[in-house]
């Protein structure tokens, strides 16, 4: 008989494992990352777990220095704010569009 992590699809297993990576990671000015985003930014998702997002308000898909096509979101804010970090920590399934809403409000 298989357990649940085996049943899972493999995305949402990757997904779950990147809610736990950031954990073991240097927060804020500690991280040689630091900022990645902007200054004063929350870093509980040191790796989104919505990447990637595809909403062009968000980012972009760009070709990289190798040739890939990949999604860019350099100048996505989103969630590095306190208040959205808080709330897809508690809410992992939210959408980008559910997140955005909360952000307006």
């Amino acid at each position: 008989m298989k357990n649940a992590e085996e049943e899972e699809f493999p995305e949402d297993r990757k997904k779950r494992e990147r809610l736990k990576e950031p954990e073991g990671l240097p927060k804020g000015e500690e991280c040689p990352h630091y900022p990645c985003h902007f200054k004063g930014q929350v870093c509980v998702f040191c790796y989104c777990p919505k990447y990637p997002c595809e909403d062009s308000q968000l980012g972009k898909w760009i070709v990289s220095s190798r040739g890939d096509v990949v999604w860019t979101c350099i100048d996505c804010r989103l969630i590095h704010k306190n208040r959205i970090a808080e709330y897809l920590r508690d809410y992992p399934e939210a959408t980008i569009d559910q997140l955005k809403r909360i952000d307006a409000e």
